[in-house]
Order: structure tokens, then sequence, then C-alpha cells
């Protein structure tokens, strides 16, 4: 015969022992119903280790598990209970909370975690995760999912402090453990949740910039306006120890942000390889000298070529010390900050390579992905690094360098208003440098960027020139077609330019296509060949194509 689960015995016992029909749900406990249910009430006894009285208190709240909010009274109800006499269980309703099959907030309300779910589904008691012998690497795992349980109002923070507690208790070798009880050992409650909040932060947010919003939901109101004002007086005691300190915010210390200090993180994370940093060796920009940029012919269209000539004139040795002279004379700023955007593959980057190399000016790169550390805070270092680097390189040298920030979408872009998350925070900060940078550079900054709608007003207004940068026009397409193949007619270039609308970089392409199949074939490729390239580079860019949709 089939032993029946944990749930059907559980559905047992309430069929068995409801009372009056009149009533709809709940059930009587007394001698006759205790024996009708006596089979179930044996076999949970033994299934869960529990007490018959915990047992029925247990069926109670998963019966009425459903509920968004159930509390003491809910239970007692169902229990045919009055509360006063169900109060007299509270011990029993506290075994079942220690055990984790029960969790209680701050007012009372009750709760079925979904793993205690999970196990009766599947059968199986819940078993109490070990609090001994456990890694600090385990110990963070376990902090993670304490503060997840109380972000959703599942425990209280009273609950959250024992239960850290108890693993400090259990793990005394670990490096956690041994930092916590040395900076955070004799703390009030709220406190000692704000150190392990800050330590959780750090380790699994990547935040070492934390302000009061991001930690909001593991506190009480009450004892999160009483953390606060204590923190801008100066005296919690965890400021007083020396244990936190302000956080850097666009290069500067402020009072919002603030983050357990690096030396205390090294003894807390010794065990797991101390605080994350990002390799010194990396540098955010590199240089290229002017001397080792080859020479490469340009085709512009009218408009920007006009602007190209005038900034090449304007940044050529001859003109550009003699223009920031009779500016500074005239208290105007020196600095020149250029933006070139427009479509991909329009020249953008190429035209600051060859300005570069005309004008005899070491170009200095920006790595945009090496600037955004995954660590906030990392990341303001590196760019004002990367600007402290080139104000080094312009006062060591007669001819002022190029500072390059190519693709500059990802940091030139529209700042998040009333940031909270660490990341927009970030951002935020990066760009607010970058801004600040501008307004106080004695050099040449250029940017390139796609995507001008992306482009934050203030770093609009910060860029003397703005070079708009099209589609080469069928006359240039000719051009860019004669001079990457040389071996073309007119007529074939013209044909090539009249039906693919492309841009340098994809004619650019094709011929090196061309190339490629030249050195690896048989035979020269021909004509047939090479509109064979551009079917593959550009679907879609032949004007005979027909065009599909309403």
């Amino acid at each position: 015969m089939r032993m029946k689960t944990i749930l059907e015995n559980m559905y047992g016992i309430t069929e068995k022992m409801h009372g009056d029909k009149k009533i709809p749900e709940g059930i009587i406990i007394d001698d006759a119903s205790l024996k009708r249910s006596a089979t179930e009430l044996r076999a949970l006894r033994k299934a869960l280790g529990m007490s018959t009285m915990q047992v029925l208190i247990l069926t109670a709240i998963i019966h009425k598990s459903s509920r968004y909010r159930i509390d003491a009274d809910d239970i007692a109800s169902f229990l045919g209970m009055e509360y006063l006499k169900f109060l007299t269980h509270d011990s029993d309703l506290e075994e079942l909370r220690k055990r984790g099959y029960i969790r209680i907030d701050d007012e009372g309300h009750i709760n079925v975690p979904k793993e205690v779910l999970r196990c009766l589904k599947s059968n199986q008691p819940v078993v109490p995760e070990p609090t001994t012998g456990l890694t600090t690497s385990k110990i963070l795992g376990r902090v993670k999912k304490i503060l997840s349980i109380r972000h959703d109002d599942q425990m209280t923070t009273r609950e959250v402090f024992r239960e850290l507690n108890a693993l400090m208790e259990g793990n005394p070798d670990t490096s956690i453990v041994r930092a916590a009880r040395k900076y955070a050992g004799d703390l009030c409650l709220d406190e000692t949740v704000l150190f392990f909040v800050l330590i959780y932060r750090y380790w699994y947010e990547k935040d070492d910039m934390v302000g009061w919003n991001d930690i909001d939901d593991y506190f009480d109101e009450d004892a999160l306006d009483d953390l606060q004002g204590e923190f801008r007086a100066g005296i919690l005691d965890l400021q007083a120890r020396g244990v936190i300190e302000y956080a850097g915010m666009d290069g500067m210390l402020t009072k919002d942000f603030f983050k357990i200090k690096d030396a205390i993180k090294e003894e807390i994370f010794a065990d797991v390889g101390g605080v994350r940093k990002t390799d010194a060796k990396v540098s955010a920009s590199r240089k290229l000298a002017a001397a080792d940029i080859g020479r490469k012919e340009l085709f512009y269209n009218p408009a920007e070529g006009r602007q190209v000539a005038q900034l090449k004139e304007l940044m050529s040795e001859k003109r550009f010390g003699d223009i920031r002279a009779k500016m500074k004379d005239k208290g105007l700023r020196t600095g020149f900050t250029c933006l070139f955007y427009g479509s991909p593959g329009t020249g953008k980057t190429e035209t600051v390579y060859q300005i570069a190399r005309e004008s005899g000016r070491d170009l200095y790169i920006v790595d945009v992905s090496q600037i955004k550390s995954c660590w906030v805070g990392e990341s303001e270092k590196n760019i004002k690094d990367v600007f402290d680097k080139y104000r080094t390189a312009v006062k060591a040298g007669d001819n002022i360098p190029i500072l390059l920030f190519n693709e500059a979408d990802a940091i030139f872009g529209i700042r998040q208003q009333g940031a909270e998350r660490a990341v927009d925070k970030m951002e935020n900060s990066i760009q607010n440098i970058i801004l600040q940078e501008m307004e106080d550079l004695d050099g040449i900054l250029i940017a390139t960027t796609n995507l001008t709608t992306n482009l934050d007003k203030a770093f609009e207004r910060r860029f003397l020139y703005k070079i708009r940068f099209e589609k080469p026009s069928l006359e240039a397409r000719v051009s860019i077609w004669r001079s990457m193949l040389p071996e073309l007619s007119e007529s074939e270039a013209i044909q090539l330019a009249t039906d693919f609308d492309f841009s340098g970089g994809q004619i650019e392409n094709v011929a090196r296509k061309r190339e490629v199949k030249a050195i690896i074939g048989l035979e020269e490729p021909g004509f047939a060949d090479i509109r064979e390239f551009c079917r593959e580079e550009g679907i879609g860019n032949e004007t005979d194509r027909k065009k599909i949709g309403f």
C-alpha cells in the first residue's frame, strides 16, 4: 500500500478534524478529532520531527498560505481557538520559525518560504542550513540570501541580526568573522546589519559607493532615519572606529555616499583573495606616435571637406601656437574640442589619424572598455588618470598631442536624473568628470560618435567644432573606388558608385576582399567578382533592388 505524502497527510487532518459544517474552514481540536486523525498525525510527527501541536499549527499555516498575509489571529481561528489560548502556544510557533518552516515580519505577518513549499511538495522535511563549518565564500552566500529575504520583507531586521550572529558564532576561524568580531562585534543591532549590508553591496553588487537609497529596504523606516542622522552628524560607531568613510563622487568625497575602508575590506575578504582591484598595469589610453601613422587619401563631400580643411589648417604646427597665444591674450580658453559624428564607415576616425599625421601630433587614444571598470569608484579613477596623463604629455612637449575618444557614445551619453543604481551613479560620475575636464582643457580633444541622439546636451555645448560626416556623394564614391582599385576604368567606377550606395569603409572592405582573392586565387578577380563582393558587403544597397513592404 502506498504511503501518503506529507501534504496528503495534512489534507487528511483538515478533513478528519473538520468540525461544525456551518464553519466553512477550520478544525476542532478535541479527543474525537484527534483520534480520527491519529494515523496522519503519527506520520507527520515522524516525518517532520514535530510535536502534535506543531504539526497542527504548520498544517493551518500551509492551508492558509495561499493568502498574501496571515497572522496569529488567522491561525487561531483555523484551529478553533480563542486568540489568547493560541498565544500559549507561542513557543511552538517560534520553533517552526527557528527551523525555517515559516517567517514572521515586524508586523506579525506569517508566510511560508517558497523553498519550504518545494520541500513539502517533494515529500521532504525542511533541513535547516548549517551554521558551522562554513568558509568565507559560503558565509558570503548566506549573507546574500538572508539580506534578499529581508529585502522582500519576509524577515525582520532582528531576525537578520540573529542569523548573522549564528554565522559569526559558528565560524570563528574565517576572515569575514574575524573582521566582523574585530570591527562590529559589539555594535548595536542596526549598525551590525549595516556592516554586513556594505559587505554584500561590495561583493555582489560591485558597489563601493553606497548611498542611503541603496539600502533602505534592509531597515525599518525609523531605524534608517536614525542611522542616517547619526551618519551625517558623524557619530555612528562605525565612523568613530574608522570602519567606514565617505566615498568619492566626481573625484570628490561626499557625505551622501560611503564605504568600508579598503584596509578593512582586505581583512574581511582575505580568505577569498582580498579587495578586488583593477590591473594597475592596464592603462585606459595608449599613445600612437605621429610618425607611425601611415598616409591615407580621404575623399569628402564638399561641406565636411571644407570643415576638415579648416581644422587641419588650425591644428598645423605653423598656425596652432599663434592662434592659442592670441586667444590667451583676449582671456579666452585655449583648449580645442571637436566632435566628428555621422554614419559608420564615413572616415571620422581616419580623419583624426590624418590630422595627427599631417600636424605631427601624437595621438592618445582612449580605450572606453578600460575606463568602465565593473567596480564602482574605479571607473572614476580611470578617467581621471586618462586626463592626468594627457596633461603631463601636453606639458612635456612643444607640439600638443591629440586626445581621441573614439566611438564615444558609451561615455558621452545622456546623464541619468535621480540616479540610484550603482551603475547609473558611476555613469554620471564619469560624465561629470569629463565635462569639467573639457572646461579646463589646455590641449586638443576629438570625439567620434555614430549616435548623436544619445549625446548629452551638456557635452554638445562643450564641443567647439562639430563636423557631420555624411555618406559620400556619387562623385566622392567614384573617387574612392578609383583610389582603392586603380585598375578600374572610369566607367566601371561610375557604375559601382551608382549601383552601390557605400560608405568609404564599405568600399575599402570590397577592395580588401579583392586583394585577398588575388593572393590566394589562381586568377586576378575581374569586374564581375568585384560586383559580387559588393553584393556580399551591402545587402539591399543596389539601387535596382526591389523594396519589400507596403
